[in-house]
């Protein structure tokens, strides 16, 4: 990334660019060991990852983001070569991530979703590495036919009152891309969460819409050997046992064992996120996944829970206008801090995978005797 562009201008205090900077080389590190490198023209580097409302104006009392924030968000997804970020409402924060990660990167992204329906006035969103993965000029909003409305009915040819169902809260973006031989669409989804028994209904039924949505598309690619289909985001799903997971798998989507064993959210305690396949075996270890995929924890090299990090943020945290009314508490002020920096960063982890995209053997092989 283009540090020498804005680092020194953004912190102009020498200590604090020092803190900023160590944490940084950190951070790179971090990613170093546990990610693999993106420079290969034989595989794509993957990723999906909820950023917890970026850029959202009222961010329920916690807060703008510092600047630092920015550099460490655009630090993790410049190690890889597309990113789907969910939770993106307002565009001129995210603008300030694309100057950091320069000229290389583009994104595209849905209009805001209503907050009538449930959307929370968030957008979906693709940033990629334009030396890597170019964009198809194909992108839509999915808009489902009356047969597929989300609906505890069936909808029949006896029972077709577009009533009787509803469209996704948050609108499922699809896109096309290219990467080397590697051809895809690749789908990023938030799904609705929901509150009770309801609410879990609903989630259910809104991740088996979306996957039976894709898959019809999928087989039609595949037979034409087009292209693969992939299914990423946050679907908020809870155990790899559990209805959420099955809606997804049951449509013969496939997801790497090493995502799928692994929760995605911060405290380690939901399998929300998940990136699902639909393609030829080769393009990923399905099984023996371990170096192909997995969870980046973000907080494992930044905004630690060590005094050295909380004594620095802490004048942040007490701005902050649920911070100032603990700003006498020390004790409920360092567990705030905790919770505090999920505004920073985000709850979620990212998850990640990589896939083979060199296919010049293959087309070489073909060319005999033809």
């Amino acid at each position: 990334m283009p540090y020498y562009s804005y680092l020194r201008s953004d912190f102009k205090d020498q200590s604090q660019r020092s803190f900023v900077v160590n944490k940084l080389i950190k951070l790179k590190d971090q990613l170093a060991n546990q990610v693999p490198s993106k420079e290969s023209e034989n595989a794509l580097l993957l990723a999906t990852w909820n950023i917890r409302d970026f850029g959202k104006l009222n961010r329920r009392g916690y807060g703008s983001r510092t600047k630092d924030s920015h550099y460490y968000i655009a630090e993790i997804i410049s190690a890889f070569d597309i990113v789907a970020v969910q939770e993106v409402n307002e565009l001129e924060e995210w603008g300030k991530v694309m100057r950091i990660l320069g000229s290389a990167y583009d994104y595209i992204a849905t209009d805001v979703t209503d907050d009538g329906i449930g959307g929370n006035g968030e957008r979906l969103t693709f940033v990629y590495d334009k030396r890597k993965v170019w964009f198809k000029n194909i992108a839509g909003e999915i808009v489902l036919p009356k047969k597929l409305l989300i609906s505890d009915s069936e909808v029949t040819e006896t029972n077709d009152d577009l009533a009787s169902g509803k469209q996704f809260r948050r609108t499922p973006y699809v896109v096309s891309f290219q990467s080397s031989w590697f051809k895809f669409d690749i789908c990023t989804v938030h799904i609705y969460y929901g509150e009770g028994s309801s609410g879990l209904r609903q989630r259910i039924l809104e991740i088996g819409t979306i996957a039976k949505y894709l898959s019809d598309r999928a087989d039609k690619a595949l037979s034409k050997d087009e292209k693969a289909t992939i299914l990423l985001g946050d679907f908020n799903i809870i155990r790899p046992d559990h209805k959420t997971m099955q809606a997804l798998e049951s449509n013969g989507f496939v997801i790497p064992k090493n995502i799928k064993s692994r929760r995605s959210n911060v405290i380690e305690t939901k399998h929300y996120d998940q990136i699902a396949f639909k393609s030829k075996q080769e393009v990923i270890d399905f099984i023996d996944s371990k170096n192909n995929s997995g969870v980046f924890k973000i907080f494992e090299s930044v905004y630690q829970e060590t005094d050295d990090d909380y004594n620095f943020y802490k004048p942040e945290v007490i701005k902050s206008q649920n911070g100032s009314r603990l700003a006498i508490d020390s004790d409920n002020l360092r567990k705030y801090y905790s919770d505090w920096k999920t505004y920073q960063m985000s709850d979620h982890n990212l998850l990640w995978a990589r896939i083979n995209i060199n296919k010049s053997v293959e087309y070489l092989q073909g060319l005999i005797n033809t």
